[in-house]
Order: structure tokens, then C-alpha cells, then sequence
């Protein structure tokens, strides 16, 4: 039977073969094409619908994308927004062009669109105001690049109006009421005058005496703090670059072109006053003269770091070849010409020297893991160097003796901060006592006592406006004004190395009529926010229901 079947394929094998591989050729077919059957091979995606949008397709989010970011260009008047609002503002603008269209709301008449026009940010000069050779500047720019023609432009604005249509339609007119008006007109209009006492955080020196019962209880409370970071332990291999300089044979038409591909590196050194130049001056090479024997070591070296980067990769890939096991890598890596050396263990923030500091050769050893023993040749200001891994070291709870100084220090300046605090508290009750029997408020801050260290000084600021502030009173001191009536003193705040207590030595609010100009203005401006904030409102409901319906689709 076996004499039989041998037989048979001796004399038929072309036959059967070529039947076998047909047979394969077409299994492949209905397993590896198309499904379902033998139908189309494109890929099948389930659509993601997003009013008539479909956000699974390519094609329909490059059209929502490319809109948005020319439409932010023109409105905002640059293009760097973060991904996520720039998914939103396109998200949004989409939803309000979709109810324009359901709408039926028309296209901007021409007188409508040119007024429009001039209130695109991108057409505005340095005054803010439409500006012709901004709009000029503007349709050259786009004939430079390919990336968006004046019909997209043309496109995107028209669209952009029919978006504003869209926002005053659902925002209305923007109900605004007297008492806003007047609240934003006191927080905004109100004339001061202010003192300002500041005590210095850095001078105060409370006596501190922290029992042990004291440190514990504060060990135990925040012991996360004292954590040890993670560490990892990682022998390495250094090629220095040194090694390699002997290697190195340079031409001079090779020293030359590297001079003039890079001068910049290579500026001529200056003479001394008394000093008489060692190089002709009429000579035109004069410069490269000067500087000859530093390109030609710069270059030297250059190439020698290339072939430690070489000699590093070599390595590298004898390791992957013959996989020597760990006990046996030290004598392998010897046979290679290289020395495998210990380092001691160290965390992300305290990298050792022979890492060069770099970030990235920091997270690469901390990448590396038993089942991924060998970096990848890491280049270095000195050479190349390979890592491997030894051992990863957790982070891990510390004992209170191995932290007991730093418990100590981070105490004592707690303490410290909340004993400045406290003394803020008793001096603002002091200031407010004195100045009710009529002292002034620089004599009261100068006759302040129990200080224990600290000093305090005055700063005054007289008649300014929140919107309107002098140039070096502190931005902590305009939000101290909210809700400050006429000589009340504030709670201290702390900024940086020092306390602020300010006094409102006056307060004059504005008096203003609501036939006055400001008001008016004022009026407008909280109901064009009024306005925009009901209909952001509506479209983020609007948007969320959509995409929620497109979830559940999915789903």
C-alpha cells in the first residue's frame, strides 16, 4: 500500500500539487477576504451619526475639523487651542450651522456679509478696528500655501455668520436687570484708596518647640509624604567616545566643510587689547584659520560618538542573538570587548552621572523590567551607553527614624505658617481697634508690637479703579476689595514670602444715571454675556442628547 502511494505521487505530483494548492488558495479566500461570504472587502464600520454628520467617517471628520480650525482662525485670529475645546468649538458650530439649516435662515445679503467682515479678527490691525492691509496681507498669506483657498474662506465665513444667526436667536436679547447693572458697575467703577500693611513672612521667627508625641502624630497624619520613590538598580555598559578618537582620520576638505556648515559654533576668538594677532589679517581664510584646530577636534569627536553609538548597537544586538542568561552576561559582554559595571539604585529625580541627566534615558531604564532586560543603545554627551535591568524597587512607607529631620522641618514650617496666620487674624483685630479711635493707619501698623520677627511696612494707592489698576498694586489686593466697605480692613492673604492686609481708606462708588453713556454700555455688554450664555447653554444640551443618542446607537 505504502509502495502504492509513493508510486502515485512520483508520477502524478505536478497534478496533485497544483489541485492541493487550489485547494489552499481558495480556503484563504473565504477565510482571510470579504465578510460576510464572498462579498465586497471593504471594511464595514457602523455609522455614528451626529445630526447628518457620520463621526465614524474619515471624510465627514476632516470636513467638521477643517471648518472649525479656519473658522477659529478667522474669528479667534490664531489656531493654537487645545484639542479637546477645538473638538468642542467644532462640535458646536456643526449643531448651530445644522439648525440654520432646519431653520431655513438665510445667507447674509452682501451689504450684511462686508459688516460682518469687518468684525473678523484676523482683518483687525493693532487698534482693533477692521484694518485693509490686515485683509490684504491675509488673501496673499493664502496664496502661499495649499492648505485653504479664498472659496473655503469665503465658505466658512458666510457660514459663520449664519452661526451667530443661530446663538442670538437662542440666546434672545439678553435679559439684564437694574441690580446687575448696578453690581457690575460697583465692582467695576468704584473709586479707591488703599493702604496696604505688609508683614514679611520670610523675617518671622515664632519660638517653636515640637514635642516627640508632637512629630509623631504629625509622622502618622502625613505619612504619605515620606514615601520612598520608586527606584530601579540597572548595570550598564559606557562606550565612551574617547576610546574612538584614535580611529579617526580627518581630511582637510573634510574640516573645511564642516566649518562652513556650521560658523555659528565656531566664532572667531578675540584678541586682547595688548595682545598682536598671531594670523595675517589679510588673509580671507582668516576666520577658518582661527578656528581650525577646534573644528578639527569638534569633528573628531563628533565621529568618535557615531562609532561608540555603532559599537553600543553591536552590542545590543549580539545580546538579542545569543540571549545569555543572566548569570552568564557579565562574562559574555567581556567576550565582547566591553565591561558590564554596578550602579547603585536611584529614583526618577536623582539620576546617575552616566545617564547624562536626560529625561529619556531616565524613563527608558525605568522601562525596563525580567522580561526586558536590555536598553536600547542610549547616546550621551560623552559616548553611548546600555542598560540592563537588575531590579525594580517599589515605593515603599519610611520609617520615622530614617525621616525624622525632614518630619522635623516640615513641622516647624507648618506651624510656622499657621502661626503667621493666626497672627494676621490679631493684627488686622488691632488695625480695625486703632483706626476706630481715629489713629492713622500708618501709625497703627508702626506701633504694632508682638511681631516676633516679622516686619510690617505701608504701601498707599490712591484713586484707581479695579479695571484700572496702578502698575505694582498686587492682584491679591483687587480681590481683597470685593465686599470692602470704607475703612474696614481685609482678612490677611498670603503671596509668596509676605502677608497683605489693605485698608479702604475710601470707597467711592459711581453715581451714574441710566441715561448715562457708561451705563448703557455696561447694559449691553452684560446682556450680549446674558445672550451667550443661554445659548451655549442650550447647544451643550443639544450636543450631549445627540451624542448620547449616537452612543446608545452604537450600543
Amino acid at each position: 500500500m505504502i509502495s502504492w502511494i509513493q508510486l502515485t505521487f512520483q508520477r502524478h505530483f505536478r497534478v496533485i500539487f497544483f489541485a492541493l494548492l487550489a485547494v489552499l488558495i481558495v480556503s484563504f479566500v473565504f477565510t482571510i477576504g470579504a465578510a460576510p461570504g464572498i462579498g465586497s472587502a471593504e471594511r464595514q464600520v457602523q455609522a455614528r451619526t451626529y445630526f447628518d454628520l457620520n463621526l465614524s467617517s474619515p471624510e465627514d471628520q476632516e470636513r467638521l475639523n477643517r471648518d472649525a480650525s479656519l473658522s477659529i482662525m478667522l474669528q479667534a485670529g490664531f489656531q493654537n487651542f487645545p484639542a479637546a475645546q477645538m473638538q468642542e468649538f467644532a462640535l458646536e458650530r456643526y449643531a448651530s450651522l445644522y439648525l440654520a439649516q432646519q431653520l431655513n435662515l438665510p445667507h447674509p445679503a452682501e451689504e450684511d456679509y462686508k459688516a460682518f467682515i469687518m468684525e473678523v479678527r484676523a482683518f483687525m490691525g493693532p487698534n482693533g478696528a477692521f484694518d485693509a492691509n490686515a485683509y490684504a496681507t491675509f488673501r496673499d498669506n493664502l496664496k502661499l500655501t495649499d492648505q485653504f483657498s479664498e472659496a473655503d474662506v469665503d465658505r466658512v465665513l458666510r457660514d459663520d455668520y449664519r452661526v451667530r444667526q443661530v446663538q442670538q436667536l437662542l440666546g434672545g436679547p439678553g435679559y439684564v436687570t437694574d441690580s446687575e447693572v448696578a453690581f457690575q458697575l460697583d465692582r467695576t467703577d468704584t473709586v479707591w484708596s488703599v493702604d496696604i500693611a505688609r508683614l514679611d513672612y520670610a523675617a518671622y521667627a515664632p519660638t517653636i518647640e515640637p514635642t516627640a508625641d508632637q512629630l509623631q502624630t504629625y509622622f502618622d497624619a502625613n505619612a504619605f509624604r515620606y514615601e520612598s520613590a520608586p527606584q530601579v538598580r540597572v548595570s550598564y555598559v559606557e562606550f565612551p567616545a574617547t576610546s574612538y578618537l584614535a580611529q579617526i582620520r580627518l581630511t582637510e576638505d573634510e574640516i573645511r566643510a564642516h566649518y562652513e556648515a556650521n560658523p555659528a559654533r565656531f566664532p572667531r576668538p578675540t584678541a586682547e587689547a595688548d595682545e598682536t594677532p598671531s594670523v595675517d589679517t589679510a588673509d580671507p581664510d582668516i576666520d577658518f584659520l582661527a578656528v581650525r584646530d577646534q573644528v578639527s577636534a569638534a569633528l573628531r569627536f563628533e565621529r568618535a560618538r557615531r562609532l561608540a553609538a555603532e559599537a553600543a548597537s553591536d552590542l545590543t544586538v549580539a545580546l538579542f542573538d545569543n540571549q545569555p542568561a543572566p548569570a552568564a552576561l557579565a562574562e559574555f559582554i567581556a567576550g565582547q570587548g566591553a565591561t558590564l559595571r554596578a550602579a547603585e539604585p536611584f529614583d526618577r529625580s536623582s539620576p546617575p552621572p552616566f545617564l547624562n541627566t536626560s529625561p529619556q534615558h531616565v524613563q527608558a531604564a525605568f522601562r525596563l523590567s525580567a522580561t526586558d532586560r536590555i536598553s536600547d543603545p542610549l547616546p550621551t554627551a560623552a559616548g553611548a551607553v546600555v542598560l540592563v535591568w537588575e531590579e525594580s524597587i517599589p515605593s515603599a512607607p519610611s520609617l520615622y527614624l530614617n525621616v525624622a529631620d525632614q518630619v522635623r522641618a516640615d513641622y516647624l514650617e507648618s506651624e510656622k505658617r499657621q502661626q503667621f496666620v493666626a497672627l494676621g487674624r490679631r493684627v488686622r483685630d488691632e488695625l480695625t481697634t486703632a483706626l476706630g479711635n481715629g489713629t492713622p493707619f500708618n501709625e497703627a501698623v508702626s506701633a504694632l508690637t508682638g511681631l516676633e520677627g516679622a516686619t510690617a511696612s505701608v504701601e498707599s494707592f490712591t484713586e484707581f479703579t479695579r479695571i484700572d489698576p496702578p502698575e505694582n498694586l498686587p492682584p491679591a489686593v483687587a480681590s481683597s476689595l470685593e465686599g470692602l466697605a470704607a475703612g474696614e480692613v481685609s482678612t490677611m492673604v498670603l503671596v509668596a514670602e509676605e502677608g497683605l492686609l489693605t485698608h479702604a481708606a475710601s470707597r467711592q462708588a459711581p453715581q451714574l444715571a441710566k441715561t448715562d453713556e457708561r451705563y448703557g454700555e455696561l447694559q449691553r455688554q452684560l446682556a450680549e454675556f446674558n445672550s451667550a450664555s443661554t445659548a451655549s447653554g442650550i447647544m451643550r444640551e443639544l450636543i450631549e442628547a445627540e451624542l448620547s443618542a449616537a452612543e446608545t446607537t452604537l450600543n
